[in-house]
């Protein structure tokens, strides 16, 4: 995929605030607590419920052109199924202490780890992905499931125009929700990908029914 003209990076103070109140979000498993469709604990006096109750239908599948593009995604994170060589490499705990990011009815995103360097360009390259997605297990294990790419919407559409929406692999990113407490998808355009994790609810969507966050 061809790389497009960039905008001046994001401020520090900028990044800052996102990767603050993206750190926000309450740890939870689907059994646990209610949650929105960006994975955030449902609302006081919901009972329970999720704070939307008609998320957006993420169940897409892999188009034929978007083949060469995810086998690009999977040959350059690949060396991320050691967490200690994303950590090297720039990516960070992006969701402080949460333990899983989860759905109640629609099951788990997992542990984001954000680069803020990647998310500050808004170029989009299928090998550089700016979340990678783990799954704690109960012997203290890692595990790499998948990647979100996440581009911040004003910035993109100033250099695209106000018509032209972000894809990658064929498949255009989810938009923002300015509703959600989590920082990164009030902005921005994000695409989540099950690359090391078979997913039910399809490859693009953004929560896995069958994974667990205890392993």
């Amino acid at each position: 995929m061809p790389h497009h003209r960039r905008p001046p990076p994001a401020s520090p103070a900028a990044l800052g605030v996102a990767f603050l109140l993206l750190a926000g979000l309450s740890a939870c498993s689907p059994a646990e607590v209610g949650a929105n469709a960006h994975g955030e604990p449902a609302a006081a006096g919901e009972g329970g419920g999720d704070a939307h109750a008609a998320p957006i239908n993420h169940a897409r599948e892999l188009p034929v052109k978007g083949t060469a593009d995810v086998a690009r995604m999977r040959a350059a994170t690949a060396v991320y199924h050691d967490l200690s060589r994303a950590v090297e490499d720039g990516f960070v705990k992006a969701t402080g202490a949460m333990e899983c990011a989860a759905h109640s009815e629609l099951g788990i995103v997992g542990m984001q780890y954000l680069h803020h360097d990647r998310f500050a360009d808004i170029t989009i390259d299928p090998s550089r992905p700016e979340i990678l997605l783990y799954l704690p297990h109960r012997d203290g294990r890692m595990e790499l499931v998948g990647v979100e790419f996440a581009v911040d919407a004003e910035a993109w559409h100033a250099v695209h125009g106000p018509d032209r929406v972000p894809e990658v692999a064929g498949v255009p990113y989810d938009p923002p929700d300015p509703e959600t407490h989590n920082a990164i998808p009030q902005t921005a355009y994000t695409l989540h990908v099950w690359l090391w994790k078979e997913n039910p609810a399809g490859i693009f969507a953004p929560f896995n029914p069958k994974a667990r966050c205890d392993g």
